[in-house]
């Protein structure tokens, strides 16, 4: 597993980075993904993920977290070496949910990477069965790793 990491916004410490980690390692696990991907976190401001935001999802408005999967389908994954995607996410929003939702900055990081993963890998929240489902693979990967609210 590849993870390239751009922060040039001083968000993420090395335990943060190390967590990070090990939460996508985790995600991967869960869904059973044993080929070499390569994911890039890139963390940027809010103007900037406001503007990929309507570029993309045509939504003006900043928000937390984006994902770009770069693959087509699971099938992809017999390929070999799989170049899973980008997650990006808007530091000034990160540290204000922090405060805003009375965790940790690692938990909020970690929390925003693993629903970053899961959009990577397929999943969307589109409906409430699909919310829930992503919720529940997002709290097993934080608990797994013990990374609490």
């Amino acid at each position: 597993m590849l993870v390239d990491i751009y922060d040039e916004h001083g968000l993420l410490d090395d335990i943060t980075i190390q967590k990070v980690k090990q939460v996508i390692e985790e995600c991967l696990s869960y869904e059973q993904v044993q080929q070499e991907v390569e994911v890039s976190l890139n963390i940027v401001d809010s103007m900037y993920i406001r503007k990929i935001n309507k570029e993309y999802r045509q939504t003006d408005k900043a928000t937390d977290v984006l994902s770009f999967p770069q693959f087509n389908s699971k099938e992809d994954f017999n390929q070999g070496s799989v170049i899973l995607g980008d997650i990006v996410l808007a530091h000034e929003i990160v540290r204000e949910q922090a405060k805003e939702y009375n965790h940790s900055l690692l938990r909020e990081v970690c929390f925003l990477v693993a629903h970053g993963m899961f959009h990577l890998l397929g999943y969307d929240h589109m409906n409430s069965i699909e919310e829930q489902a992503m919720q529940d693979k997002q709290d097993y990967v934080l608990n797994k790793l013990d990374i609490r609210r």
